[in-house]
């Protein structure tokens, strides 16, 4: 049974086939003989390499596509890198300003303020990772910077940004204060006249007796205007006796002024005032002897 099998195989690829090529044209025709056996080593032959070419081909543009891609990479490694770079520099520049206005405002250096430690000769230095970066740089080989120190740059940034904007806050709080302060600190006469009265020690007009005159007494017509020397709030404004009709205003900070023997009162208690404002017009109210304003 088996020999037959054998036979019939044997018999059936010895067969031939012929291939034949008859053009449409002048061109005498074509045939081709070869047994089917052959014809079947062809096919397998032309599938094996149909195959091989096409696994060269697509793992060849796998390595293309990686290679592209990698090169795309590197393009994006080199512009981070570059973004750092110029990040770095705006805070280092930030820095540099920052360090200048507290100089110009002698508030001195933040750090030295937190940690209570006196000022020093200049000093510092990159960490590891910026020289890392440098030395990447000058070579020309921003791509070979690794995600670590990437991340690393990046975190940097975000605390010297976050140390800068509290560092901005804490001059805007310290300019606020000192144009607070300048505003709140009495300056000037209150009003325009003569000064009839110093500070200190003299004789009363009015008892002929030596007392202690605390303030000045600035002498002009009736009606003259009285002016805050700071900003301030009205603490009170009425009666008082042997001062008339007076005002006093808290400018905070320590300060307080007094505006004495005033004909008309144009603030009432708890009134905000500034400097320069008209708060009175001058009299003679109280204990005097003419139209002045007690300061």
């Amino acid at each position: 049974m088996l020999k037959n099998l054998v036979d019939r195989l044997k018999k059936f690829f010895s067969q031939h086939l012929t291939l034949m090529v008859v053009p449409h044209s002048t061109l005498r025709q074509f045939q081709f003989r070869c047994s089917l056996s052959f014809a079947i080593f062809l096919t397998f032959l032309w599938t094996g390499l149909t195959s091989w070419a096409a696994m060269a081909v697509v793992g060849n543009l796998d390595y293309w596509t990686i290679r592209v891609s990698h090169e795309a990479l590197k393009l994006k490694v080199q512009y981070f890198a570059m973004e750092l770079k110029k990040s770095r520099e705006i805070i280092d520049q930030v820095r540099e300003a920052d360090l200048q206005l507290r100089n110009l405002l002698k508030m001195g250096n933040r750090q030295n303020i937190i940690e209570e430690r006196p000022s020093k000769e200049g000093q510092g230095g990159p960490t590891g990772h910026e020289r890392s970066l440098l030395l990447k740089t000058l070579h020309s080989k921003l791509w070979d910077i690794t995600e670590h120190e990437i991340r690393e740059e990046s975190n940097t940034i975000q605390r010297e940004s976050n140390e800068q904007i509290r560092s901005y806050k804490e001059i805007s709080e310290h300019i606020a204060f000192e144009r607070g302060k300048y505003r709140a600190t009495p300056r000037g006469w209150p009003a325009t006249g003569r000064m009839t009265s110093h500070f200190g020690s003299r004789i009363s007009p009015l008892s002929g007796q030596a007392d202690f005159h605390a303030g000045i007494d600035i002498a002009n017509e009736k009606g003259t205007p009285v002016l805050s020397t700071a900003d301030g709030t009205v603490q009170s404004a009425g009666w008082e006796s042997g001062y008339g009709r007076l005002i006093v205003i808290d400018h905070g900070f320590g300060y307080s002024t007094a505006y004495g023997h005033n004909s008309i009162l144009l603030v009432k208690k708890d009134d905000p005032v500034r400097k320069g404002q008209v708060i009175a017009y001058m009299g003679s109210s109280g204990s005097s002897t003419g139209s002045h304003t007690h300061y």
